[in-house]
């Protein structure tokens, strides 16, 4: 009875949102499950200090909130929307190779910026997103992908509607060494991709709702992490309810569930990368939405 209580509460709160803030048709019901990602493939060229530009065909993959009440790639009014975003070159490209004896290994430590563009009844917003590659071995015979994750920067949209998602030009900046680890030097990188190509990764609904919940997790960091394990500590506050406590999500799946402020991940592979988001979730049993995506990556073994 009070779960339902707390469900006509937010109903009530969103459709005086729809009638106080903004115009339009308003959908009133609970969440649906996560939301499928949204992908693109794009042909890129990417100039280079020396050489001719290179082709590379990269796969965009992103994950949309579902955070309105409508769920899928939704987000209430003014919250902010946080979009994951995963990058893959395919192995038959620039680094899907190497002539070295012994082949090569990107390190975990190179990095992307993927630029876009948020087209809507707001108007253009630009933004960019930092992702960090997964050490990748890069053998003489090829056939390694490489991979890289990260996300936007949190978003608000102050007028509801739906906002397209252009992508633009890529930045890569490429940390190689030798099998043996000796460095080789960093590559960097701009890719362009053809302007006349479809860019538009999703559309994202901003709702004209407000929804009541625990507040999101924030400052989510790694204090310390090995070749198996990670610690991690973040900020929260309670919210009208008491918080109960953390729920803890890698790579998408619950690992653990906290009382405090902190947590520490096991049985991870050496020099792999991960993303790690908090829920936190009250005594009434509500649940804020997850805290932004935080990628880190695990160091090799000694």
């Amino acid at each position: 009875m009070m779960r339902r209580r707390d469900d006509l509460r937010r109903t009530v709160i969103g459709a005086m949102a729809a009638s106080v803030c903004c115009a339009g048709a308003l959908v009133v019901g609970a969440p649906v499950a996560s939301a499928a990602p949204v992908g693109l493939a794009l042909d890129y060229t990417c100039a280079v200090a020396t050489g001719p530009g290179l082709p590379v065909r990269v796969d965009v993959t992103g994950v949309l909130p579902d955070e309105g009440f409508a769920g899928v790639n939704s987000v209430p009014y003014l919250e902010p929307a946080f979009i994951d975003v995963d990058l893959e070159l395919g192995a038959s490209d620039a680094l899907g190779r190497s002539a070295v004896p012994g082949g090569l290994r990107l390190d975990g430590d190179s990095t992307a910026t993927l630029a876009a563009t948020f087209v809507g009844p707001g108007g253009t917003t630009a933004a960019e997103a930092a992702l960090a590659f997964a050490p990748t071995r890069i053998t003489p015979s090829g056939g390694s992908s490489v991979k890289a994750a990260g996300g936007f920067p949190g978003l608000t949209f102050h007028r509801a509607g739906a906002y397209d998602v252009h992508l633009g030009d890529l930045e890569l900046s490429l940390r190689v060494e030798r099998a043996d680890g000796t460095p080789l030097g960093t590559v960097t990188a701009t890719c362009a991709h053809d302007p006349a190509a479809p860019a538009v990764l999703g559309t994202l609904v901003s709702e004209p709702v407000i929804v009541e919940h625990p507040i999101r997790p924030s400052a989510l960091r790694v204090t310390e992490v090995t070749p198996t394990s990670a610690a991690l500590t973040w900020h929260a506050v309670p919210w009208w309810f008491d918080t109960r406590g953390y729920e803890v999500y890698v790579d998408g799946e619950q690992v653990a569930f906290v009382h405090d402020k902190q947590a520490t991940i096991t049985n991870l592979a050496p020099d792999s990368q991960h993303r790690v988001k908090i829920v936190t979730r009250d005594v009434r049993g509500l649940s804020s939405p997850r805290s932004q995506g935080l990628v880190f990556t695990t160091p090799p073994t000694p």
